[in-house]
């Protein structure tokens, strides 16, 4: 969750600048697959919002959703003037438009999967803060 609130108020210093208009593919997706993290961004005023994902010279988070209901999450972040790899692994289960990560440490995530076709996977994370509903976006390409 620190993650997500970091991403969130990273993509607010930069701006609000880069909108998004989103491109329709014949395809129906599957989940199933490896997902790298291609953009991030908020939902402002109804508008989406959507930037570049970057990471600090570091590489970008990489999500794998198996056949047999099993994720393993990769990511990176840089700290003392290098990367440091992490993984979390877990279950997933997906009902209509809802995605479920429970965490091997009993940690559990419900986001909204806001599209999803062969190539892109677009997850909606609404929370509110302080009396604020805030809705970041996270867009991953299939790798």
């Amino acid at each position: 969750m620190k993650k997500l609130s970091i991403l969130f108020v990273s993509v607010l210093t930069l701006g609000l600048a880069v909108t998004s208009c989103s491109s329709d593919d014949d395809d129906n997706g599957t989940i199933e697959g490896k997902w790298q993290l291609s953009e991030v961004g908020v939902v402002f005023n109804g508008t989406e919002a959507l930037e570049p994902a970057t990471n600090d010279g570091c590489d970008n988070d990489v999500v794998e959703f198996k056949t047999d209901g099993k994720f393993v999450d990769s990511y990176s972040e840089f700290t003392d003037n290098k990367c440091t790899a992490y993984t979390q692994e877990g279950t997933w289960t997906k009902d209509g438009s809802t995605l479920t990560k429970k965490y091997a440490s009993d940690d559990e995530e419900k986001v909204e999967v806001a599209e999803l076709t062969g190539s892109k996977l677009k997850l909606k994370f609404t929370y509110s803060e302080g009396g604020v509903t805030i809705s970041a976006i996270q867009v991953y390409k299939k790798i």
